[in-house]
Order: C-alpha cells, then structure tokens, then sequence
C-alpha cells in the first residue's frame, strides 16, 4: 500500500482538529473527497462554460476561475491553487498536454488559461457541428432541387428548348469578391449547374458555341468549385471556413489572444491538423479534376473551329420543317458600277442564293419574307454561273450550300430572339 502525499498528509492533520484555522488564520476551506470544493467546481465550469461567455480582450480565464470561485485577480495571475495539482485531466482530448502544465500555485494561471480555451474551442467546435448539420440539410434540399429542374429540362428533345431551359434555371451567381467552396454561387450546387449546362452543350454538339460563347466558369471560380463530398470533408471545411471568418451563419471563435499566447498550442485546435491538412490536400484533387472537367473548352482567346463562321440570312424566299430539321431558302442581290479602261460604265449583278439547312430548328418558330436568322455555319459549297456578260453588264448568280450550326438570332414578324447570349 502507497503512503500518502505530504500534501493529503497535511490535510488530513488540519482536518482532525476542530476550530483549526488555515495558513492565513482564517477558516480551513471546506472540502469535497479531500479537494478544495472551489477546485472540485472546476470539472463542473469546464463541462459548462461556453465560448460565448468570451469577450475580445477580456481576460476569460479569470471569468472562468471566477466561475469556481477563484479570483485570479485583475493581473489574471494571483496565486491560486492549481487544478493541476489536485485533480485529475478533466478532457484529454481537448487537453492533451494536461502533465505538462505547472503544478504550482504561481503558475495556476497558465492551468486556468488552458481550461478556459479547451472550453472556448470544444464548445465553439461543438456548435460549429451543428451550424454545420443545419447547412448540409440545406444543401442536400438545394441539390435535390437542382436535380429535379436539370432532369425535367434535359427531358426536351429539342436542343434550344433543352439549353434555353437549363440556362433559365435560378441558381445563386458567383461573388467575385468572395468564391469560396460554401458560398452560394461557388459552391456545390453551383458546380452542379456549370456541369450540366457544359454536359448539354456537348450532348448537342455545340460544344464550339460554348465555349465561343464565353459560358465556361472563370479560372477563379474553378479554382473553388467542385461536386459535394463526403461528410467528413465537408464538416471539416466549413469548420476551417467559419474559424477563418468566411461563413456568416456561424461566426468565428472569439480572440483569446491577450491572455492564452503561452497555452494555444498545448489545447486542440477547433479543427486539428492532421484534418487540416486533409481538407487542404482534398481541395488540390479537386482543383486538378474541376480544371480538367473543363480544359478543352477553355481558352484564353476562342476560336470557331476551322470553316465556321458567323453569318445572317435575310430577304427569306422560303422556309421548310422535315421533322427537327429546317431548310432557308434566301436571295440577295447585289449591283457595283465600274468604269472601263474605254472610259464607260459597266454594271455588275451577282445573285447570293443560298440554302441553308439546320439539323434542328428552334420550337414555333417559322420564317416568312423579311425576316432573318443569325448563326454559326459552314459553306459546304459554292457554285456560279455567269448568267450574262457584255460591255455593258455582267450578271453573276452564286449559289452557296451552307450547313447551319447554331441559330444566335432570330428577327421574325419584327421580334428578336436570341439564342442564348
């Protein structure tokens, strides 16, 4: 059997005598299985205080000692019994290096600091998780929703009606003073939305309007977007987030600085490393994949590939639907007067007849004279004829096959359309 601590020793012969008095004349302090009762309300405080109760630049360690009944005084470093001395680890998750905090009464100050930012971090962490469960649920109602729209729009068979609608979809817009993974506009659901409005593009072979067209996301946004991941990822990220200040729904923990520069590192960090350092690897992956989704489609300067062009076709002679396809039949007529080396005057006539045929048209839409369409297309050829050629006149007629890729404008009975940008 051990022998008792000159400590429990003392105690003990203090305790036996009645009317003794403590060190100071006063009473002795009463006691709770041989603990002071003010130190054995320490266990009670830590399990009880909340990061709340900190105010930047007060000393929350006194407030917390205050709580048990110890005054560490306005210097914050009276000489109090230590917690360290007479009671066991009260959380050695949140205080793993509790053995190698001093264990005298000067240094009780440095124990009651390190209680206080276990309790600051362990009850901000604690609160951060549950800010965390009420966004996830909100982002899976979010991207559910998103599914159903997207599902419902892909459903249409014709490629305008099917882009328009996905297009058309409310989503949140990016904030450029503000992309980050779990801001609305940046994040998950955002990603969802770019994925399949790029995915349609190419499921419609419009691959090239695309990304001529300016839709793909901005290299900063990339930087920051990528699908949902798994809760431990997410949980952990929004908890980086929050402490850093960037989630509005849970504000930051409070500044401990003025008073715990000589305990921080021996208490757990809100969010530790080693799942730090997860998340920050995490988004590297995800960087890389995000960048890969959409290489092909970015450029800094876009091109139409090689043979397409923009064009516009007016004065319409006729127009004809075969099922999803559409045929334009146009004229335009074009007069240059030139002066001979003779001296006279020669007129030259060229007709542009043209005969535009769309693989897919879009729906309720039906030309008639006068009206024009712009698109992106490709002469597939061209063919002339001189009709006639004397001093006076040459008459060219020029007729071109052209294969319309992609209706940007339609002008029809004086409305414009526009398809998309």
């Amino acid at each position: 059997m051990s022998k008792p601590s000159l400590f429990v020793l003392a105690f003990l012969s203090t305790a036996a005598l009645p009317g003794c008095s403590g060190a100071d004349g006063g009473p002795q302090e009463p006691t709770q299985g041989g603990v002071s009762a003010k130190l054995a309300k320490v266990t009670a405080v830590y399990e009880a205080f909340d990061h709340t109760a900190c105010n930047k630049g007060e000393n929350c360690a006194r407030l917390f000692a205050q709580r048990a009944g110890i005054d560490l005084g306005v210097s914050g470093k009276n000489r109090v019994p230590n917690p360290r001395k007479h009671l066991m680890n009260p959380d050695a998750t949140w205080l793993p290096s509790w053995s190698q905090l001093p264990n005298s009464e000067e240094g009780a100050h440095y124990t009651f600091e390190a209680l206080t930012l276990a309790a600051v971090r362990k009850s901000w962490r604690s609160g951060c998780e549950a800010a965390h469960a009420s966004y996830a649920k909100k982002l899976t109602d979010r991207l559910d929703k998103l599914d159903r729209e997207i599902a419902d729009k892909n459903k249409e068979p014709n490629p305008y009606d099917r882009l328009g609608g996905l297009l058309e979809i409310v989503t949140d817009k990016p904030d450029k003073a503000n992309l980050r993974e779990l801001v609305p506009g940046s994040d998950p659901v955002r990603y969802r939305w770019e994925a399949a409005v790029f995915e349609a593009f190419e499921d419609t072979n419009r691959t090239f309007v695309y990304s001529f067209d300016a839709y793909p996301p901005s290299d900063e946004l990339l930087a920051v977007l990528h699908p949902r991941q798994q809760k431990e990822y997410e949980r952990e990220a929004y908890c980086l987030e929050a402490a850093a200040g960037h989630i509005s729904e849970y504000p930051a923990p409070p500044d401990t600085s003025s008073w715990d520069a000589q305990v921080r590192d021996m208490v757990r960090t809100v969010v530790p490393e080693e799942r730090a350092k997860m998340v920050e690897n995490r988004r590297k992956e995800m960087r890389d994949v995000s960048k890969a989704k959409f290489a092909k489609v970015k450029f800094a300067n876009p091109q139409l590939p090689p043979g397409i062009r923009e064009m516009t076709v007016s004065n319409i002679l006729s127009f004809a639907r075969d099922g999803r396809s559409a045929r334009v039949t146009s004229v335009t007529t074009k007069e240059e007067k030139g002066t001979l080396s003779t001296g006279k005057t020669r007129l030259t006539k060229i007709d542009d007849n043209a005969v535009t045929t769309f693989a897919d048209w879009p729906s309720g839409v039906v030309l008639e004279p006068g009206d024009s369409v712009s698109f992106y297309g490709a002469e597939v050829s061209v063919r002339e004829v001189i009709m006639k050629s004397t001093p006076e006149l040459e008459h060219r007629s020029r007729e071109y096959k052209i294969d319309g890729k992609h209706v940007t404008k339609l002008v029809s009975k004086g409305k414009t359309s526009k398809y998309f940008r």
